[in-house]
């Protein structure tokens, strides 16, 4: 006797905003860093505790529990398994199973801390540095940390904001009014940058090699130093706004994102930018270059973007249904019938002229079948979906719309029952 297949599609109707600028479904809360283990596997932070962990490239994002309501700020992958994380109220937490669980490790200060960096992947020396002149050293993996300095001794600055260690002596630490210090023992000591910097508050760090580091900051500032921190450059990046985040794919080629939904994109070192479009004005905080051509980028509304094309065009990877902006010019997708057997129909009605892609993943996020690519003018459609030849299980159909001035893409979950 032929199986029953019965297809049940949930989130049955999702509107997709043809907006330029990209709204997130939760507003008010931000995140703030963001790690990758490959291109499947990530993790992400921010506001009030968000833990977000994805193992299929960002189709979906699962919350995880850190047993803490304090913003994280940084975070830093250890080896395969390990990864820290440092917030606000010297909140330090540690995951030896790829960000599933948290433990909480004790630092003893209720400092804000912003900035952490080991002096290798798989390196047990370690510096957290914060608000209040702050920093914190470990030995053991960020089990144990003791406090190096935490006072207002430099006057110059009341905060530290961000820590890159080239290898397990030498290290920059960035923070308010353009500090930069310099270590070469590990962080037990440290001393100014002898160069004169642009007076302001710096917020990233970024090393490459043991002499090679960038600098962010306000109005649109990035530095390097070719020289383990000893002088620095300025590189003309053309934009304005406050650049919070650069990342790496080789020596050469970085992308850098910051407020108001600003990328810029460099393929020679940072000599030359190049600004793309976001499809958002939100801030976008945190970055991760998986290689050179996927990369990830979050921000303000717990917005998160993906580029599969080096940072040319970027997707926001919201999931679920509903409506996201209602005074939104927008398509109308609804799935039909539910339950099937074992055919179900996408039908959908653009309100302007896009180009349309959709396609089916399984549950490991790896591309199944395309179901359209094409461009459409406005007007009612329909696309067929067959289950035969599946397996039962969990599927995403993804959906996204290209117009003259944005792109937009939705994704709806799929079970499918044999």
């Amino acid at each position: 006797m032929k199986s029953l297949l019965m297809l049940a599609v949930l989130f049955v109707q999702i509107l997709i905003p043809l907006e330029l600028c990209s709204q997130s479904n939760k507003q008010g809360s931000a995140l703030w860093c963001m790690e990758f283990v490959d291109e499947l596997t990530g993790i992400t932070f921010g506001d009030a505790g968000i833990i977000k962990q994805t193992t299929n490239g960002g189709l979906t994002w699962i919350e995880r529990s850190g047993n803490t309501s304090n913003t994280l700020k940084k975070s830093v992958i250890l080896t395969d398994d390990n990864i820290v994380v440092v917030g606000l109220y010297g909140t330090i937490l540690k995951s030896t199973d790829v960000g599933e669980t948290w433990v909480a490790k004790s630092t003893g200060i209720t400092t804000d801390l912003h900035g952490i960096s080991f002096g290798g992947r798989f390196s047990e020396v370690g510096i957290a540095v914060g608000s209040n002149s702050t920093i914190l050293r470990t030995t053991d993996l960020g089990e144990t940390w003791n406090i190096v300095f935490s006072g207002n001794e430099w006057q110059k600055t009341t905060g530290f904001k961000a820590i890159a260690l080239s290898s397990e002596l030498k290290g920059v630490l960035a923070g308010d009014n353009g500090t930069i210090m310099l270590t070469s023992d590990g962080g037990l000591t440290w001393f100014r940058c002898p160069s004169d910097v642009p007076n302001i508050n710096f917020n990233f760090i970024r090393s490459l090699s043991e002499d090679i580091f960038y600098i962010t900051g306000e109005n649109g500032t990035i530095i390097r130093s070719e020289d383990g921190g000893v002088s620095w450059m300025t590189l003309n990046t053309g934009v304005t706004n406050t650049i919070y985040r650069i990342s790496f794919a080789d020596e050469f080629q970085a992308l850098a994102v910051g407020g108001e939904g600003t990328i810029i994109k460099t393929t020679d070192g940072g000599n030359s930018w190049s600004k793309e479009s976001s499809g958002t004005t939100n801030n976008l905080n945190c970055l991760f270059l998986v290689n050179e051509l996927t990369a990830f980028t979050g921000g303000n509304d717990e917005i998160i973007l993906k580029t599969t094309d080096g940072g040319s065009s970027w997707i926001e990877y919201s999931e679920g249904s509903g409506r996201v902006n209602a005074e939104d010019d927008n398509v109308v997708v609804n799935c039909y019938p539910n339950p099937s057997n074992p055919e179900t129909k996408i039908n959908y009605t653009l309100s302007q002229n896009a180009d349309i892609k959709i396609k089916i993943y399984n549950s490991e996020g790896r591309e199944i079948k395309t179901l359209l690519n094409t461009f459409q003018e406005t007007g009612k459609y329909s696309v067929t979906f067959s289950g035969a030849g599946l397996s039962s299980g969990i599927y995403f159909c993804r959906i996204t719309v290209r117009t003259i001035n944005s792109i937009k893409a939705k994704t709806m979950k799929i079970i499918l029952v044999k």
